[in-house]
């Protein structure tokens, strides 16, 4: 089957990682697993061998083979496949989250996920965005981690997929239990998403400009001051907002 480009998408093909992400997700038959671009359904195929399984497939031509290939486990109610776009469509109630993800809708999708209510997620990313997820030195990493605990399981060769991406990914687990606590998130995002839009300057000239643009008084100590973003870390952006 020919992919789409402007889908993205890049079929896992190597059974060796499907079977690792399928240990990772330590699936019982319990569990109601929600997987986002299911394409020609290698690891549904092997997550229904598990538990259930409900999919959101963009893709037409996916859907419809996805339906024929699925057709017994559709019909006694194991396999529940939703066509739409992940981004819109409501995510029905689910326990884990399991999927090679489209790598373009990476943080919006990642979001939205973490927003609903699940144990655990198991999300193939593109190499360089997992390792950003991952880290507190950038704006993703670090509202990400007043969200949820995000560790870097494997980097996965190219050559894994079909057809091949130009860049390495990677297989991230993420547990919805913050690292850090803010009090105030809509204020932690966007103080965070303004300082590192200034990540040249030292955060004691941002406090001071982000005061003045958002009515805000912060204090900051004199070693963070002279400090630049990528420098903090979650927990250190958070305790200057406790000091507001």
């Amino acid at each position: 089957m020919r992919m789409r480009k402007s889908l993205g998408q890049h079929m896992l093909v190597d059974r060796r990682v499907t079977s690792r992400i399928v240990k990772y997700a330590e699936l019982s038959e319990d569990d109601v697993v929600l997987e986002v671009g299911c394409g020609t359904g290698n690891l549904t195929s092997a997550m229904l061998r598990k538990c259930r399984v409900i999919g959101i497939e963009k893709d037409p031509a996916m859907v419809e083979l996805l339906r024929k290939r699925f057709s017994k486990f559709i019909e006694d109610g194991t396999f529940r496949l939703v066509h739409g776009d992940a981004l819109k469509v409501p995510f029905p109630p689910f326990t884990k989250f399991v999927s090679n993800i489209p790598y373009r809708i990476s943080s919006p999708l990642t979001f939205k996920l973490l927003k609903s209510d699940f144990r655990l997620a198991v999300v193939m990313y593109q190499r360089e965005f997992a390792e950003r997820l991952c880290r507190d030195d950038n704006r993703l990493g670090v509202i990400l981690k007043t969200y949820c605990r995000a560790e870097l399981l494997e980097v996965v060769k190219s050559s894994s997929f079909n057809p091949p991406p130009k860049v390495d990914s990677a297989i991230v687990r993420i547990f919805p239990e913050p690292e850090v606590e803010v009090k105030d998130r809509e204020l932690f995002e966007t103080f965070v998403t303004f300082a590192f839009s200034m990540k040249r300057k030292k955060m004691g000239k941002i406090v001071q400009e982000f005061g003045r643009r958002y009515g805000v008084n912060i204090a900051i100590e004199e070693e963070l001051a002279q400090k630049r973003p990528e420098e903090l870390g979650a927990e250190k952006f958070a305790e200057i907002l406790v000091r507001e």
